[in-house]
């Protein structure tokens, strides 16, 4: 799934199931996606742990242009 793709899912979930308003579903696909961010390990080559840091800063940023 793209980021854009990802970001628009986020958001829908919360759109459809949680919360009717525009501005605070994307506040809350936001908050998910920053708790995603902080818990993502960094890449260590020494440990080969792969990142997806950079997918999901993507998302959050694709989230924000909705």
């Amino acid at each position: 799934m793209t980021p854009k793709e990802k970001a628009f899912s986020l958001y829908f979930k919360y759109i459809r199931d949680v919360i009717a308003d525009n501005k605070k579903a994307k506040q809350c696909a936001i908050i998910a996606v920053n708790e995603i961010i902080l818990a993502n390990p960094h890449s260590n080559p020494f440990y080969e742990v792969y990142s997806t840091m950079d997918y999901w800063i993507e998302v959050k940023l694709e989230i924000e242009k909705l």
